[in-house]
């Protein structure tokens, strides 16, 4: 098989993570992957892989009218013939719609993974029309997807490479981060956009009701990018000021944040965050897309995973004061160590990428196989 991978930008985020994990586990069985994408901050850790690039400047939003005559279609048309391509893998609306009209024209399959339920149902059932088969990343995702598509959608959840993420030590980073030996340290790692700024937002102000009432040596640690961070870090100057303490660290974007889940006493986050953080043997307290569901421990780890940790369902939305309550109820609590440990076990033991893999590969064996079928019928 010669599979080529679409994306809208190559970005630091969890789809495009996702997609970087599934190129190398994928070279690793022999199998040939192109990638097609937009500029984006993630192209050097790609570029490390070996694999062919293409850079494509797809549209920011989306659009039906790319069609059979468009130049960008047709591009892609020459494109997945001069690498003899087998099947194409859609990720992401904008370049999934395109790169599923260039492959009908190309006659190759084309298969979607959607990982997550924020997009316009009647964008999805324009990409889902033209596409030959299609993933969803959670239990939810499927549940919200599958009345859109005809055939049976598979599931399979985001693999990490657990070697990767493993535990690891924190003191070189605590000393060049300024941050006491002895500090409990939180960290958040996401895109600070939309519902994850808000989420930041709120943590933020419960630790600063953590740090003046229950826990002063409180550390923070904010990983990542996006639109909201200058509002957020604006705040968090000024709760650092009623404090006298600079306690809210924000690094910005990072490629790589395994070092920064080894700082942590907890880790903030979901989807594919918390996985990670897991993996690292560090206790996670879940919120996302779609609502709170807090900490996670080995009693209630497969109820957090068929919400995708919050991210793609939940029953209570986050708040400041659940936030505080259950931060300082963990904190002023010696559990997470062991809990750590049981997570990491069952993280290695569920979502290993070495593992993942295998039924992706029995998704592209099967799709291509039934489109030869049906061409040969045809």
């Amino acid at each position: 098989m010669r599979i080529m991978m679409v994306l809208d930008t190559l970005d630091v985020s969890g789809t495009e993570t996702h997609v970087l994990s599934l190129v190398k586990e994928l070279q690793a069985r022999g199998v040939y992957i192109a990638v097609v994408t937009g500029d984006g901050s993630m192209i050097s850790r790609l570029r490390e892989t070996g694999c062919a690039i293409h850079k494509v400047d797809f549209p920011a939003t989306f659009t039906a009218k790319a069609g059979k005559g468009s130049i960008l279609v047709n591009n892609l048309v020459d494109l997945f013939q001069q690498e003899q391509i087998t099947l194409v893998h859609g990720h992401q609306i904008n370049s999934g719609y395109i790169s599923a009209k260039a492959a009908k024209i190309a006659n190759i399959p084309f298969i979607f993974t959607l990982h997550g339920t924020y997009f316009l149902e009647s964008d999805i059932k324009s990409v889902l029309q033209l596409s030959d088969a299609a993933i969803a990343v959670s239990d939810p995702v499927k549940k919200w997807l599958q009345p859109f598509f005809a055939k049976e959608i598979e599931v399979i959840a985001n693999g990490i490479d657990t070697a990767l993420f493993s535990p690891s030590p924190s003191m070189e980073l605590r000393t060049k981060m300024n941050i006491p030996l002895n500090a409990k340290v939180i960290v958040y790692c996401s895109r600070i956009t939309r519902h994850k700024g808000k989420i930041c937002m709120l943590l933020i102000k419960a630790c600063r009701d953590l740090k003046l009432k229950d826990i002063s040596n409180l550390h923070v640690i904010i990983v990542g990018n996006g639109r909201q961070l200058k509002d957020i870090k604006s705040m968090a100057a000024s709760i650092q000021s009623s404090c006298k303490e600079d306690f809210i660290h924000f690094t910005g974007e990072q490629k790589d944040v395994k070092d920064y889940y080894a700082v942590a006493d907890y880790v903030v986050g979901t989807g594919r965050v918390a996985l990670e953080a897991m993996a690292c043997e560090k206790p996670v307290i879940s919120c996302g897309n779609l609502g709170y569901f807090g900490e996670v421990n080995r009693d209630n780890f497969q109820q957090a995973w068929e919400c995708y940790f919050g991210d793609h369902a939940a029953e209570q939305t986050c708040s400041q004061a659940l936030l505080y309550r259950d931060l300082r109820k963990l904190l002023r609590s010696d559990i997470g160590w062991q809990t750590g440990r049981d997570l990491r076990k069952l993280v290695v033991n569920q979502f290993d990428s070495k593992k993942n893999i295998l039924p992706l590969i029995d998704v592209y064996i099967n799709t291509v196989q039934t489109f030869e079928q049906q061409q040969a019928i045809n």
